[in-house]
């Protein structure tokens, strides 16, 4: 499917676009009520169509199970958002990121209302109450990332001094992180075709289609890093509150293996009755729920991308023995370390 086919089939309206068209018509008229009277209440359970004058229909919470199915080889989802759909509110336990790709579109987040044109594109923390407007035929389109997702195969980003990485990390380990980002990309080609490609993929879905997929949102990222950085908007607010929980994170990350709650406070200069409460402010976790936390996270990117004995892992990320670090992967993984290598299919030991 070459840009041309592609765009064609992005730009024929579905049946649920083809209802919503009626549906903002009907509402700018006097026959609105009538219209709602003549609605088949199957077709609107069967194609999940959305009516804020029927609250049972617009759900204010979409979980991971509802796009990605256990055994599903992506924990990305790529969609076109559906033309005229009314803006109704709501919040996700995932990312999501959305691309203009021709047009406009409006977005709200709490008070805040944002106006996006071709080119732009905006991210999306999880439990972010949100609504997205597009008015009419413009072509946006949906990325889905799964939290584990990104942690698995995004986890090189998240280890920059920038916005973006500082965006991830205030998810991970700030109370209050940092709500969205929008990048005005004036209409860049780069990110354009990447874009094409990652939709083309997606719908195509040919051999590796998701080893590709998740390429291509590596690329994406690194792209806005780049070129992107240099005015991209964000709640200057926030971003301020979530710094302390940020570089307090950083440190951790750095130092995991042999930290402890005075080096830290050393490091800050607060004293060490300061820094515990101060960790719990700012990230809702004691200094050892953070650090075993940061600690298991390193040991997964080791256990998926080196072949690296447990042992060894155990002493890299901070745990005297190998049996105490088993016990606390266990019981906070589900899995042990082998197992866990087993079943994401990271297991690299020789035969």
């Amino acid at each position: 499917m070459d840009e041309q086919q592609l765009l064609a089939a992005l730009r024929t309206l579905n049946e649920s676009e083809l209802f919503y068209r009626d549906y903002r018509s009907a509402r700018e008229s006097s026959g609105f009520a009538s219209f709602l009277d003549n609605l088949d209440p199957e077709k609107v359970r069967r194609q999940q169509l959305l009516i804020p004058e029927w609250p049972e229909t617009v759900p204010t919470e979409y979980l991971e199970n509802q796009f990605f199915q256990a055994d599903q080889p992506s924990g990305i989802h790529v969609s076109k958002h559906n033309c005229y759909t009314p803006p109704v509110e709501h919040h996700h336990n995932f990312f999501e990121l959305f691309y203009v790709l021709e047009g406009k579109c409006a977005h709200k987040v709490r008070d805040r209302v944002s106006h996006l044109q071709t080119g732009d594109l905006c991210l999306i923390q999880p439990r972010v109450t949100h609504a997205l407007d597009v008015r009419d035929e413009s072509i946006v389109i949906d990325v889905l990332i799964r939290r584990s997702t990104f942690r698995h195969y995004f986890y090189s980003i998240l280890q920059g001094d920038n916005l973006l990485a500082n965006f991830f990390l205030s998810t991970l380990y700030s109370r209050r992180g940092i709500d969205y980002l929008i990048f005005h990309t004036g209409g860049d080609p780069q990110l354009h075709s990447t874009m094409i490609s990652l939709c083309g993929e997606y719908m195509e879905r040919k051999a590796y289609y998701s080893i590709l997929v998740n390429a291509l949102v590596t690329k994406l990222f690194v792209e806005l890093l780049r070129n992107h950085m240099d005015g991209c908007e964000t709640p200057a607010d926030q971003y301020r509150d979530s710094q302390a929980a940020i570089r307090i994170a950083r440190y951790l990350q750095t130092n995991a293996a042999a930290a402890s709650l005075g080096d830290l406070a050393d490091e800050f200069h607060y004293s060490p009755e300061y820094a515990s409460r101060f960790i719990k402010q700012v990230t809702g976790q004691t200094f050892m729920q953070l650090l075993t936390s940061i600690r298991l996270e390193n040991a997964e990117q080791m256990l998926r991308d080196t072949a690296m004995p447990v042992s060894d892992i155990a002493s890299a990320v901070g745990y005297e023995s190998s049996e105490h670090f088993i016990r606390t992967f266990h019981r906070h993984v589900g899995l042990t370390p082998n197992g866990y290598r087993q079943k994401k299919g990271f297991d690299r030991r020789p035969e």
